[in-house]
């Protein structure tokens, strides 16, 4: 009894507690030469008095933490992130080193279009939506999500007080986001858009003058509940000078420095609460720009805009 209370204990001090849902590798693509960011609280309307490393920014605590059935808590879902995330940042970082003449493998494509699809799902604005989709795993009615079956050890089909029994637990409701990721690739056409649509926009001077939010994937607000079309088209910052752009009608046009403001107000318009940039003052600058969207009540329109140019 001891020992499996001295187990017991062993395991929940190693256990993880800040759980970062933009991970820091991706966070590091926005910093300062002293490895910090400014951040903006959407919610309070202030700058943080002072710069932040990723290390303590964009998480919240026990975000990934589960009670399994016996009533055991576990972090095995950040676990589970942290393997996904160390065979996506090789890929990143190449695609981070490149240039507008770099041309970039389909394979370095298609790991970076896993790392989103599991970033869009961890997201804390997506929490609510996980559980709603959770609700529709190993039943027919949705045959976009089918592709997990639940089988006794002969093979058979369980029972359905079973399968209600996982669904309904919290833990199952949670790990749902790590299974969402995987239904666009159970469907045609979805590496046709890797290599016709996507386009690469790095910044005419080097710097970095793209921003990153708490909500990062700037999509058109369409499908992005919808686990095979959610990101049909985005934009994404890869980096404070690189951005990924995925439509419908590929772009091959350079795009104005226009479109780097509003893409900027974009990130902080889908913001649930923060907004990091390594430039105070172009962030101090963005905030007013996004505010004269507020006084006018033109918020709806920022994303709108957005993708207009981009045609």
């Amino acid at each position: 009894m001891d020992l499996q209370m001295k187990k017991s204990e062993q395991l929940k001090n190693n256990r993880s507690k800040k759980h970062h849902y933009l991970p820091r590798h991706y966070l590091k693509g926005f910093v300062n030469s002293e490895g910090c960011f400014f951040i903006y609280d959407k919610q309070n309307d202030k700058i943080l008095p002072k710069p932040l490393t990723p290390d303590v920014a964009f998480f919240e605590n026990n975000l990934n933490t589960v009670t399994l059935p016996k009533g055991e808590i576990s972090d095995f879902l950040e676990s589970c992130y942290t393997d996904i995330e160390n065979q996506s940042w090789g890929p990143l970082d190449k695609i981070r080193g490149s240039s507008s003449k770099t041309p970039i493998q389909l394979l370095d494509k298609m790991s970076l279009f896993l790392f989103l699809l599991f970033l869009h799902w961890r997201l804390p604005s997506n929490i609510k939506h996980v559980e709603e989709l959770s609700k529709e795993f190993f039943g027919a009615n949705n045959k976009n999500l089918n592709y997990f079956t639940l089988k006794n050890k002969s093979g058979e089909s369980v029972s359905k007080e079973i399968v209600d029994k996982i669904k309904n637990s919290s833990a199952f409701k949670k790990s749902s986001k790590l299974m969402l990721p995987f239904a666009p690739f159970y469907n045609t056409g979805w590496n046709e858009s890797l290599n016709n649509n996507w386009r690469f926009l790095y910044t005419g001077d080097g710097n970095s003058w793209y921003l990153v939010g708490d909500n990062p994937i700037i999509t058109k607000g369409d499908n992005d509940h919808d686990p095979v079309n959610c990101l049909s088209e985005f934009v994404f910052p890869i980096s404070g000078n690189i951005l990924l752009v995925n439509t419908n009608k590929p772009i091959n046009n350079n795009l104005s420095p226009e479109f780097v403001i509003q893409f900027n107000v974009s990130i902080i318009e889908r913001a649930q609460r923060f907004v990091a940039c390594q430039n105070k003052d172009f962030l101090e600058a963005l905030i007013k720009n996004y505010k004269v969207y507020v006084q006018f009540k033109k918020t709806d329109s920022i994303i709108t805009e957005m993708f207009d140019m981009l045609k």
